[in-house]
């Protein structure tokens, strides 16, 4: 009979010395149906450790890729084997991770996002405990890849693109070795990127996705840039109440800001830019956006930011919509065009961008729903990567802000536009849920940076009947965030249901302790 698990180690020379602890962590598995191959230079490693034979050539229903200079935890089997029990349709298992200096010493913990195929083409983030279903590995000319020494991420991409289902077993699983090829952020050698883009670029190629793959910020990630070369036309809404404010040392409207930085400083060549005007707005305002190039669209009701999206959108001709703040402010030529090269993919449902505050410190990196919707690392430094470069990447999000959201037309009129119940907050969270719902992705991407100067625009008034409103109807999304690890908390408490009110100070002190 077959084994269920063919837990194949790859290693090479420099490994040899800690290969011992690796195959000792095989044979201490709680699960006991595997047998066991290894990849590398196999001069004076004998199969004594294990009292079962060597095999060249993995048999097993599964593979379960291991690196030789690494261990297993003891359940490591035993939990991948309750995950592919649970359904049938999975074909590729990861876990989270430990990271491990010279002396064993544990120096961090790699809490990782379910499945994220656009964090995967910055980063091998599924890292090196890999199983996949044995035909798939066939199939892909796994064996192969293994003893040619072809990249692990090369190896990732590969099956993950045919792979029915990818599932993330949310437990920390596996203890790597940090040698010269790691960084203690998770991160890549030089060497080693290089290599990976090579592999990403072939991915792009299969995929049919038009770009180009370059270093990121660091150089131990990887940046795809999208390649966009229809240019379809994006129709820019702009709801405003013409409110003045200072920024900068310079006061004035802040609608005035938003437009100019929009019509100067974007290098996108086909934008149709729609203000929806607020019936309080001071009438010197109306007059001076008169003569600019945009059309200007009167709201009549009082304000709701959702109302006023969509009935700017019903003017628009567009194939994008974006959504966008009169109180940002743009100093980037090619956001844009970074942002719509997401689209390509026709899975994806909405695009955010990189929001900072007045100060240049990190205001949107997207919103984590784990018990309550959360800009995630609200408050960083610019330049922060964040753990293990999340904020380096493009990645998907549960949500993003409306402040900036680039959605196609035909997915905003087919999810029914913004919802009107929410006036102010939630109405943006609430079409990226509606989004998901779908089974289109949301995406952020850090190369796609904007001046938001929150709040400047208006208060921000939340009633108690919205917010319970909220998780009566998204109560499971609210409590289970795909792309934000349940071990793992960002730092700052947002909007709780009443129902949490006793618990809230509670849920603060594990948010401020990283869910401790």
């Amino acid at each position: 009979m077959k084994p269920r698990f063919s837990v194949v180690i790859t290693f090479g020379g420099e490994q040899v010395g800690r290969l011992d602890a690796c195959i000792a962590s095989v044979t201490a598995q709680s699960f006991d149906d595997w047998e066991l191959c290894a990849c590398g230079d196999l001069a004076g490693i004998a199969a004594r450790r294990t009292g079962r034979a060597l095999v060249e050539a993995p048999s097993g229903e599964f593979v379960a890729l291991v690196q030789g200079a690494d261990r297993l935890d003891p359940m490591a089997l035993a939990a991948t084997d309750d995950a592919l029990s649970a359904d049938d349709l999975i074909d590729v298992v990861y876990t989270d991770e430990e990271l491990v200096e010279e002396h064993g010493e544990v120096i961090d913990t790699f809490l990782k996002p379910d499945w994220s195929p656009e964090r995967l083409r910055s980063h091998d983030y599924l890292g090196n405990l890999l199983v996949v279903r044995r035909s798939l590995f066939v199939d892909i000319g796994g064996s192969e890849l293994v003893r040619s020494g072809s990249s692990r991420h090369d190896l990732a991409l590969r099956v993950t693109e045919r792979a029915r289902r990818v599932h993330h077993v949310p437990e920390v699983l596996y203890s790597r070795h940090l040698d010269g090829a790691a960084s203690k952020d998770g991160g890549r050698s030089p060497g080693l990127v290089e290599a990976d883009g090579d592999a990403v670029a072939d991915h792009l190629r299969r995929a049919g996705i038009p770009g180009t793959v370059e270093k990121a910020p660091g150089a131990t990630r990887l940046r795809v840039r999208r390649r966009v070369d229809d240019r379809p036309l994006v129709s820019v809404v702009v709801p405003t109440v013409g409110t003045a404010r200072a920024v900068w040392g310079i006061e004035r409207p802040l609608i005035y800001g938003c437009l100019q930085s929009l019509l100067q400083v974007t290098d996108y060549p086909r934008l149709e830019v729609i203000v929806v005007v607020d019936p309080s707005t001071p009438s010197d305002v109306v007059a001076t956006l008169k003569r600019l190039d945009v059309t200007l669209v009167a709201a009549d009701d009082p304000f709701n930011f959702s109302s006023r999206i969509n009935l700017g959108a019903a003017q628009a001709s567009g194939l994008h919509l974006l959504l966008l703040n009169d109180d940002v402010l743009i100093e980037q030529p090619d956001w844009l065009t970074t942002m719509v090269g997401f689209t390509h993919d026709a899975d994806v449902g909405a695009v955010g961008a990189r929001l900072l505050y007045a100060d240049g410190t990190l205001q949107h990196a997207g919103i984590v729903c784990n018990v309550q919707p959360l800009h995630i690392f609200n408050g960083f430094a610019a330049d922060d990567p964040g753990p293990f470069g999340l904020l380096q990447v493009d990645r998907e999000v549960s949500a993003v802000t409306g402040a900036c959201l680039l959605t196609p037309r035909a997915v905003f009129d087919e999810i029914g536009g913004l919802p009107e119940h929410f006036a102010v907050a939630f109405n943006d969270l609430e079409y990226c849920l509606r989004l998901r719902a779908t089974g289109r992705r949301i995406v952020w991407t850090p190369h796609a940076t904007l001046y938001h100067f929150e709040s400047q625009t208006r208060g921000r008034s939340v009633s108690q009947a919205e917010i319970d409103e909220l998780y009566a109807r998204w109560h499971d999304e609210l409590h289970h965030d795909p792309y934000g690890n349940p071990n793992f908390a960002p730092r700052q408490a947002v909007w709780l249901p009443s129902w949490a009110a006793d618990a809230s100070e509670d849920l603060r002190r594990r948010l401020r302790n990283g869910g401790r």
